[in-house]
């Protein structure tokens, strides 16, 4: 498809002076001109990405297809109905800020999972390993291990510099380029021995530095702002010039900036971090021990624990002894017991998996996050279970003075650097901590639905089973009222009329697609087959009266989950047919075989993709 397919579509209607109006549905595009002479539509018909064009209800249509949504974007960007421009495209269900940026993280870290899972459970092998006699920490064996267990944590900051860029559309070499500078060694040699909070300079500009191996929130920002600018610098650059100025302008403005501004923003909050917590501990054991316990999960989401180490680090090496840090235990143990009650309470099998290997980071090696990332920040309430069992457990632990005498990731196997007078406290909480993450996990749930359609037929191995989506008269997708659909342009598949007005998720996969006006919505299954469910014909123009949606953009849903529902009667006698296809929008080389036509419920096997 054309890049700029939008920018013709509009200059072929007459231009932005001659459009009087302009939104669209699931498949095209919806004009209506004041001159329509000026409308070449032979033109417009023979672009690429344009499967063919068409006056309707009194308006002009230009069929696009499922990628309609970036076309539109594209047409209306820079015009007079830019600032209109949600008439379709992503769900516009008010998120708040806190569910924005939690679904944000989870979009960044998901690639990282695998990764992050399996390094935690091999430092845990490993640190197993040296506590019982079989591996010593001299060895090279021991080094070799080690760097192969952490490396994915060292480098962190680039892992995250490459998915943020594909999250937020930034060149992800580029990124990759940014982050990787700050953590040569020239640039860490800069601080000298002073650590973090060195002061240094770039071009007369004070530079706040520290070390960004393992950080968080420099590589996210610095990513989000990469993807504004290298935009900006798109639409002032000549396109012949993209590939030197757009990648020089942005390492020259965006190495310095994370440096002068995102650093100092992880010294600082760390810095204030570390004044609050030692001025609770003054105060009061328990209000410390239940503040740090269940807000340290949270800080490890922004990334900010690592600015708080060095405080911990530096009160054993003059005291001798932490009470923080057997704090940042409790937290662990408690987001351990968010896992727990996320493996006895899903029915999915792979998260089944996922949740105990990420259990066996947290008891081998004290690393949280395969849990955070892939559990907690995924479904939400488990992080509210690990932050309720934290702060009990840590309350416990804070109130009776527990000490650590070296710094260490809280798991099992770093228990002998908290023996003391204190032990046997420390291990008392721990156990709350678990206890009760794994119960107010179990209570809350994880907002998965895991009612099974027994109406499924199984299906083989390499096959994917497509089930109904709603009752009703399965007919031929020839049949359907709509040439755009009958005449196989969009994919192939059949249709519907409903008997009922609720749609339910044919398959398990996630929500590609889902417009305002609530009455298509597009799904790609986890084997990869892109489905559009287009309920009713010109529907759109309800502008989403008489639908009430149940998942957004982005949601992954089970088989059977409930997607939409809508006022079949109310929508009848408005005088518009409620016949609804189902497009396989991706499927001009597969074979698929689908069942008979005729009268059906939900939930029974309707189509197979090999």
């Amino acid at each position: 498809m054309d890049k700029q397919l939008g920018k013709k579509i509009l200059e072929l209607v007459g231009g932005e002076e001659n459009v009087q109006s302009i939104t669209h549905c699931a498949t095209r595009l919806r004009m209506s001109f004041k001159d329509k002479s000026k409308v070449e539509d032979t033109a417009i018909g023979k672009l690429n990405g344009v499967l063919s064009t068409m006056e309707k209800g009194g308006q002009y249509q230009v069929v696009i297809g499922p990628a309609v949504d970036s076309v539109y974007k594209d047409v209306v960007a820079n015009t007079k109905f830019e600032s209109d421009s949600s008439g379709g495209g992503d769900s516009q269900e008010k998120k708040n800020i806190v569910t924005i940026f939690l679904d944000t993280v989870a979009g960044i870290f998901t690639p990282l999972l695998p990764l992050l899972a399996g390094s935690g459970v091999l430092r845990g092998i490993v640190l197993l390993l040296t506590q019982v006699g079989l591996l010593s920490d001299t060895s090279s064996t021991y080094t070799i291990l080690t760097v192969s267990s952490t490396a994915v944590f060292y480098f962190l900051p680039i892992l995250l510099a490459f998915t943020s860029a594909k999250k937020f559309g930034a060149n992800q070499y580029v990124a990759v380029a940014v982050m990787g500078a700050l953590i040569m060694p020239d640039f860490m040699n800069l601080m000298g021995d002073g650590g973090n909070g060195t002061v240094s300079s770039f071009i007369g500009i004070p530079v706040v530095l520290m070390g960004y191996s393992s950080t968080v929130i420099p590589a996210v920002l610095a990513v989000w702002c990469q993807s504004k600018l290298e935009k900006f610098l798109k639409k002032i650059i000549p396109l012949s010039l993209h590939l030197l100025f757009v990648s020089l302008i942005t390492l020259l403005v965006m190495v310095p900036l994370t440096a002068i501004v995102f650093g100092p923003f992880g010294v600082y909050v760390g810095e204030a971090f570390a004044n609050l917590v030692n001025a609770l501990m003054s105060f009061n054991g328990w209000i410390a021990g239940a503040f740090i316990g269940g807000i340290w999960n949270v800080m490890v989401i922004f990334g900010l624990q690592w600015a708080v180490n060095p405080v911990m680090i530096q009160n054993i090496s003059v005291l001798g002894f932490d009470k923080i840090v057997p704090l940042t235990g409790a937290a662990n143990f408690g987001m351990a017991g968010a896992a727990m009650g996320t493996f006895l309470k899903t029915k999915d099998s792979e998260m089944k998996s996922f949740s105990f290997s990420a259990l066996l980071s947290i008891f081998f090696a004290g690393i949280t996050e395969p849990a955070i990332y892939g559990i907690a920040v995924k479904y939400k309430k488990p992080l509210i279970g690990a932050v309720i069992g934290g702060a009990a457990g840590g309350a416990f632990i804070g109130g009776m003075g527990v000490n650590a005498y070296a710094f260490v990731f809280g798991g099992l196997t770093t228990i002998p650097a908290f023996i003391g007078d204190t032990l046997v406290y420390y291990l008392i909480g721990l156990a709350i901590c678990f206890v009760v993450g794994t119960i107010a996990t179990i209570i809350l749930g994880i907002d998965e639905d895991l009612e099974e359609t027994s109406a499924l037929s199984s299906v083989s191995k390499g096959n994917e089973v497509i089930s109904l989506p709603i009752s009703g008269d399965v007919i031929k997708l020839e049949d359907v009222k709509d040439e755009v659909f009958s005449s196989g342009a969009m994919g192939k598949g059949l249709a519907i009329i409903p008997d009922n007005g609720n749609l339910y998720a044919p398959f398990d996969g996630v929500v590609t697609m889902l417009f305002a006006t609530k009455h298509a919505i597009g799904l790609t299954s986890d084997q990869g087959n892109e489905v559009l469910i287009h309920i009713g014909m010109d529907t759109v123009e309800l502008n989403g009266e008489l639908f009430t949606t149940y998942v957004k953009q982005g949601d992954k849903v089970k088989r059977g989950d409930r997607l939409i529902s809508f006022d079949k009667d109310a929508i009848s006698k408005k005088g518009y047919d409620l016949t609804t296809p189902i497009v396989i929008t991706n499927a001009a080389d597969k074979d698929i075989e689908f069942s008979k036509y005729g009268k059906m419920e939900q939930g029974i096997e309707i189509a197979s993709i090999q």
